[in-house]
């Protein structure tokens, strides 16, 4: 005879799993990981956060809490091998997922980076959404423009996020917005972080990144009633600046490859679209 399969158990994981979860990410072949703020395991108390047990062993998990309300990004899916049953493994994660966003009303986003992960995405009524595309400064330092003679451009601080938020919600569709709490991580984790102000409001921000051989602008927003003030290129041209200083040139910067004024304003700014390019997915979830 035929030993028997061990029984699949799907469960939402809870803080006591956390332990188990960071032994699991360390030693997962198929990792997809999404491009968050906030570590893995802030989210693993957040529903749905599932994993899924063949036995008493953790061999998969899948986590898309919404953050902010009403739009939700998979955070992670891995599975400890490769496997035929790949696309079976992921329908049985994604399906009670994607019922639990219907009851909070929350679309499904994610970034494709490995090719494995886009036949699972296409094999479930995924669509492309959006393409994102890459741009690199070309190292030289662009010329000044003119701002509003009351504008002061300063260093962020921790009590600035609210407003910070508030810019932020303002200017980008609700797909692109990110929470108070992930804001909160991405200003502790910039390397270069300042905020454009008029009359002791906040009205534009910039968040960046950096190694000691690179830097990337990952947050830049402008409240759309000053868009045409050369704010936004004032403050990506003082975070150039900064980064010059410190002998860092190579500054990267992402963003929609349909989002022309975007685009023209980072090649006002010296910056090169390249040839890299990765896909955002999205599932229509009924309501």
């Amino acid at each position: 005879m035929f030993p028997s399969l061990p029984k699949v158990t799907i469960r939402q994981a809870t803080s006591q799993d956390i332990a188990s979860i960071t032994r699991f990410m360390d030693q997962a072949v198929l990792v997809h990981r999404n491009l968050d703020w906030q570590p893995l395991m802030d989210w693993v108390t957040r529903e749905p956060f599932l994993l899924r047990f063949e036995g008493q062993k953790l061999t998969s998990l899948f986590s898309c809490a919404a953050d902010p309300p009403g739009t939700a990004w998979i955070h992670a899916f891995a599975m400890d091998h490769w496997s035929s049953d790949m696309e079976k493994t992921w329908h049985s994660l994604l399906e009670p997922s994607l019922a639990i966003l219907q009851q909070e009303k929350s679309s499904l986003f994610t970034v494709a980076l490995h090719e494995w992960y886009k036949i699972l995405l296409n094999a479930t009524s995924f669509s492309i959404f959006q393409k994102i595309v890459v741009l690199n400064w070309n190292q030289s330092l662009p010329k000044t423009l003119p701002t509003p003679g009351n504008l002061i451009i300063r260093p962020m601080t921790q009590t600035d996020l609210d407003a910070v938020v508030s810019v932020d919600r303002q200017t980008f569709d609700p797909v692109w917005t990110i929470s108070r709490a992930s804001m909160e991580c991405a200003f502790f984790s910039a390397a270069h972080a300042s905020v454009a102000e008029m009359d002791d409001t906040i009205i534009g921000y910039e968040l960046s990144t950096a190694s000691h051989l690179s830097a990337h602008l990952t947050r830049l927003a402008v409240h759309p009633d000053y868009k045409h003030a050369n704010i936004g290129y004032s403050l990506t041209r003082l975070m150039l600046e900064y980064f010059q200083q410190l002998h860092i040139n190579l500054v990267t910067v992402n963003t929609q490859q349909d989002n022309s004024a975007s685009i023209g304003l980072y090649k006002k700014l010296g910056f090169s679209l390249t040839e890299e390019s990765f896909p955002i997915y999205w599932r229509e979830i009924a309501c």
